[in-house]
């Protein structure tokens, strides 16, 4: 029997915090070298290919072709982090 309350799921109220891209991978390897980087620090990354023929395995990904991106409130940490990651010898 309506009461005449409205509700709300929590899910659908709360806002998401959106991706922001912090960085384009030469390759493969540099882009796993960041992940494993931004994960060690508790920064959850994603790896997005942007070269339209890598998932179907026809050839390695072209150079530059691999987009990190993390979660907007991680951004600050993950640019300090691949900062660092290249100023190093």
């Amino acid at each position: 029997m309506p009461t005449g309350r409205q509700t709300f799921c929590a899910m659908a109220t709360k806002k998401q915090p959106s991706l922001v891209k912090i960085a384009v991978a030469h390759d493969e390897l540099e882009a796993n070298v960041w992940k494993d980087a931004l994960q060690q620090d508790g920064i959850t990354p994603f790896i997005k290919s942007i070269d339209p023929l890598t998932p179907f395995g026809v050839a390695p990904s072209l150079p530059a072709s691999l987009e990190v991106y993390v979660l907007a409130p991680d951004e600050k940490r993950a640019r300090w982090i691949l900062g660092q990651l290249q100023s190093s010898p």
